[in-house]
């Protein structure tokens, strides 16, 4: 004991300046910090939400709608997508979100877990069961409600709006309301409400304007399977309108684009749905498993907006605005060519812009599987160019081309070129096989065999 209360003070120092290290050795192996000044963290970074970044229109015990802040909000360099919004909708076991239409274009990804929606359009009334990995499109102006019709399981809706009026500015419409949301049916003049509907303005409110639970409310099964039974679903044909399909779409029924040991990338675009073809969106969806690694790639037009559904990794991107938000006084800059490495830690909510031309790469933690879904705007002639793997454009450069414009040797280049033979998900960088918790005890435990104990 002796020993012990003589060896606490150094103990307490080395433990100390261990966790400092471990956290230090932590960024140099994600090339944050340290030796690589250049590199700018998520505070910094213009493309990268993190939770604090979603506002909350729509919450009660029941459920809730958050939508990501206006990209133009974050950076100038967004203003390419400032019409779009992304969304991310919740509801318990058994609720359902009030009907409601917005000024905006959606398509919605069910994440996880089941639901029934309801479109009421002008010409008739669609219902729909959704299950994980489906894709709709609801248009602008559309009333419709959801529920989400398992009694375990919470729902769990991604949504991309594109809005119509004002840009970037959502707002739903409430025609059932009360306290909080309000019926815009009450907003009317009681003269214009009774020549409407023929009858006294008391009775209108009081029919449109006594919801008082709010925008997500709780449903009896009984009366979630009446409704249920009546909807279609993306396994049968679906409805048309003008020849198309209108009805849901699976994105996980369509053959993965990449599919190896190391994950799998899905992605749908018009040509499987031609529901996107009048957004011009693409979806994608990335597991990628522990360890491994979405390799270096970028897009020729299209802006990926991205959310972070599950697991922890690690991003980066390379831009030659580097990490101003506003993006001004590049301009003076254009003559001279010189990138900058802007990286985040990811965790589940997490929000992500890639903007066409921009290189950028994810790592997934060690120990559990990172899954990312993706939306493309602008993707009808986008192509996705891999910068490594076996697909790598530069493998496409013959011996000649590789002589002219690789200084290194010839036998170097081809070496480096076929090194790796995955394509699209490869094995991650050996540096972040290491937890934190697990550096941490190692750190520990040197310390004690340091001391003697």
């Amino acid at each position: 004991m002796a020993k012990l209360a003589t060896l606490l003070p150094l103990l307490l120092f080395l433990l100390t300046a261990s966790l400092v290290l471990s956290r230090n050795t932590d960024r140099e192996q994600y090339g944050e910090g340290g030796e690589h000044p250049e590199s700018e963290q998520s505070s910094n970074n213009p493309f990268f939400f993190d939770e604090k970044s979603f506002r909350t229109p729509l919450k009660n015990q029941e459920g809730n709608l958050r939508i990501l802040d206006r990209f133009t909000q974050r950076s100038h360099l967004l203003r390419g997508i400032e019409n779009y919004r992304l969304a991310v909708l919740e509801a318990n076991p058994n609720a359902a979100l009030m009907p409601t239409h917005y000024d905006t274009d959606e398509i919605l990804f069910v994440v996880a877990g089941r639901a029934t929606i309801t479109l009421m359009r002008k010409e008739n009334k669609e219902s729909y069961n959704l299950r994980k990995g489906d894709i709709l499109r609801v248009e602008a102006g559309t009333t419709h409600y959801i529920i989400n019709r398992d009694n375990k399981e919470q729902l769990f809706i991604a949504k991309l709006m594109e809005t119509i009026s004002v840009p970037g500015q959502v707002q739903p419409f409430f025609g059932i309301g009360g306290r909080n949301p309000e019926s815009y049916y009450t907003s009317f003049s009681k003269n214009i409400l009774e020549a409407a509907f023929n009858t006294e303005d008391e009775k209108v409110r009081k029919v449109f304007g006594e919801n008082q639970e709010g925008a997500f409310l709780s449903v009896p099964q009984e009366k979630i399977r009446q409704i249920a039974q009546q909807a279609s679903s993306s396994s049968e044909e679906g409805r048309t309108h003008g020849g198309r399909r209108r009805g849901p779409f699976n994105l996980f029924e369509k053959h993965p684009t990449y599919s190896n040991q190391h994950g799998q990338i899905y992605e749908v675009d018009s040509s499987d749905y031609p529901a996107l073809q009048a957004q011009d969106i693409s979806v994608a969806y990335a597991i990628i498993r522990g360890g491994s690694m979405l390799a270096p790639y970028y897009n020729s037009k299209a802006f990926k907006v991205a959310l972070v559904v599950d697991g922890k990794g690690h991003w980066e991107l390379v831009s030659p605005y580097g990490s101003a938000r506003s993006g001004e006084g590049r301009e003076s800059q254009e003559e001279s060519v010189s990138y900058q490495r802007l990286s985040a830690q990811l965790s589940d909510g997490n929000g992500l812009v890639v903007p066409p031309g921009h290189p950028s790469a994810i790592v997934a933690d060690r120990g559990q599987d990172l899954r990312v879904l993706c939306f493309g705007i602008n993707a009808e002639e986008n192509q996705e160019h891999r910068l490594a793997g076996r697909d790598n454009i530069y493998n496409k450069m013959n011996k000649a081309e590789r002589e002219i414009f690789f200084k290194a040797p010839e036998t170097e280049v081809r070496e480096v070129l076929n090194a790796q033979r995955d394509a699209g998900i490869v094995e991650g960088p050996k540096g972040s096989q290491e937890s934190e918790s697990e550096g941490r005890r190692r750190a520990f435990q040197s310390i004690l065999g340091f001391a003697g104990l």
